[in-house]
């Protein structure tokens, strides 16, 4: 008796412990049937692209969650599922395209649905307050924002800004010259001082002015928080909805970055507006664009201070970053340094720095700049666009809300369209004498240089301007200075450094490097070109009116 009264009241208590496993878990996957897009609840879904298996709820996750791998898993992926392949991430669907053909016929002729951005809670939402360009969706703000870049950045704009871009160029010499040790920072002072002098009218005259320091520690945050994988929240969008302390408090990490870096925007946003009311700011982007009266565009104060600071934002450590890999891969492969050389040699001789004239007559070089391009795509990862509409191309089902990215780490590394393309040959692009700007729209896509630019209506707008720094930087490094890998005090050769910055963009980290300049007349060239710049600038080395467009 006493045993059957045992066993009945131990019942409650086993129900009671069933439940309360059962429920978590039923909560649990209800919750993931609910926010996961599957064939049960769309047919559709049988015709999604091939791709591998993933985990349940997570999907491909632990791939593509690692920048510095990130770009090996997809290009095998590309190899074994050939031009278009599928991954998920939670809920997210992600398609890659992996060919020349599929961007064009995608990005480029449907880019009315595969120009949006996917989801981003913390790095667009809270930590860029819905203001920055890169991770906004598209639609009527995107199409006002992207439009007062292009009046930046357009061909006709960005050839004006070539005096400035000169100048710049010649303090680079100059400091190579005499402080080689710290190539790359004036390497990055370089790229800073030209585009913040575009946008706000004033120069960066050396690495250690407050405004670089400001301008790199947001970039810095960019890094962090923009980088795949890093947040589960921006990963997992649909997540947002639980208690931020469950994923990170990514909450009060994005706010705090917002913090951060919305008063330094704002402030080089109002110092430009005090500057034009009393009638002394330079000419540049961000005045004209005050004087447009921009609140009738429907952009507010932070939407401006966000639009002239992203476009410093995007364009300090692109081209200071392609500079420095620059040299990193003529360290890397001297032959064709060497070569390159014997041409800018040919046709520049030593009496002259080389000008944007001796382009047409430097194919080799030009063609060893595309190919610095292609094998250093500017981030690890490709670029994600996202679609506004379901769609359907040739049998594949690609749902509305897809990450659709151009993976252009396999296209710039196909072998089946590049002949070694792990090699860095710059003969492979003679056949390519246009600027890449030219090859944008190209009629056949595979005739298209590389794809490090992007494609479709959110391809790089500031292209001209970044290929004009490459082009006069490269040519006068090479014809004024030897690269060569730094020999230690034993004698021994030290090996640079050929890993990335942490982050998503493709920074090469710093690296030690051997630069003589090549003659004692080449150095007082350099000297003397920029002692006669240096000499017409203002008392603390900003640049007179002269320089500026009218």
């Amino acid at each position: 008796m006493s045993t059957m009264t045992s066993i009945t009241s131990d019942v409650p208590i086993l129900a009671y412990a069933a439940v309360s496993v059962a429920l978590p878990i039923l909560t649990f996957l209800g919750f993931y049937l609910w926010v996961t897009p599957n064939s049960l609840k769309d047919s559709r879904r049988r015709h999604l692209p091939p791709g591998p298996r993933g985990l349940p709820f997570l999907g491909n996750y632990l791939e593509l969650s690692k920048p510095d791998t990130f770009r090996y898993h997809v290009q095998d992926w590309a190899r074994q599922y050939g031009e278009i392949f599928y991954t998920k991430v939670g809920g997210s669907d992600y398609i890659w395209l992996n060919s020349p053909r599929l961007v064009k016929e995608l990005m480029d002729k449907r880019s009315a649905i595969y120009s949006s951005r996917p989801p981003t809670p913390l790095a667009g939402d809270v930590a860029s307050a819905g203001r920055r360009q890169l991770f906004m969706a598209y639609g009527p703000a995107y199409r006002v924002v992207r439009r007062i870049a292009h009046s930046l950045l357009n061909i006709t704009i960005s050839t004006s800004y070539q005096p400035i871009q000169d100048l710049e160029s010649k303090q680079l010499m100059y400091d190579l010259l005499h402080d080689p040790e710290n190539f790359y920072d004036h390497n990055r002072r370089y790229s800073s001082s030209v585009v913040v002098t575009a946008t706000y009218g004033h120069r960066i005259p050396n690495w250690n002015a407050e405004i670089v320091k400001n301008i790199y520690s947001v970039v810095n945050n960019l890094q962090n928080f923009a980088s795949p994988g890093m947040w589960m929240v921006d990963t997992f969008p649909e997540l947002q909805i639980l208690p931020q302390w469950m994923l990170g408090n990514w909450r009060t990490f994005g706010q705090k970055c917002f913090e951060h870096d919305s008063p330094i925007y704002l402030k080089l946003w109002r110092n430009l507006k005090q500057e034009v009311d009393q009638d002394r700011a330079n000419p540049c982007f961000a005045r004209d664009f005050y004087l447009s009266d921009p609140g009738k565009q429907g952009v507010d104060e932070l939407q401006a201070a966000y639009q002239t600071g992203g476009l410093v934002e995007a364009g300090s450590e692109t081209t200071s970053a392609y500079q420095n890999s620059f040299i990193l891969m003529m360290l890397r492969n001297p032959a064709v340094a060497k070569k390159a050389q014997e041409e800018i040699d040919r046709v520049v001789g030593s009496e002259r720095l080389p000008t944007w004239e001796d382009e047409k007559d430097l194919p080799y070089l030009r063609a060893t700049i595309k190919e610095l391009l292609r094998t250093r795509p500017p981030n690890k990862i490709g670029i994600q666009h996202s679609t506004t509409e379901d769609d359907w191309f040739e049998g594949y089902f690609i749902p509305k809300g897809t990450v659709v990215f151009l993976n252009w780490w396999s296209i710039n590394h196909d072998p089946t369209h590049w002949d070694e393309p792990e090699k860095f040959m710059p003969e492979r692009y003679l056949n390519h004498p246009l600027p890449a700007a030219s090859y944008l729209n190209t009629a056949d896509p595979n005739d298209r240089d590389h794809f490090s630019y992007g494609a479709g209506r959110r391809v790089c707008p500031g292209v001209h301007l970044a290929e004009k720094s490459l082009f006069l930087n490269i040519a006068r490094v090479l014809w004024g200075f030897d690269l060569s890998k730094k020999v230690d005090e034993n004698g021994v050769v030290v090996e640079p450094e050929a890993g990335m910055m942490p982050g998503w963009m493709t920074i090469p980290l710093p690296f030690a490097c051997e630069i003589r300049v090549r003659s004692e007349e080449k150095a007082r060239l350099i000297e003397g070109a920029w002692g006669e710049v240096k000499k017409g600038l203002e008392a603390d080395g900003d640049i007179p009116a002269r320089y500026y467009r009218s």
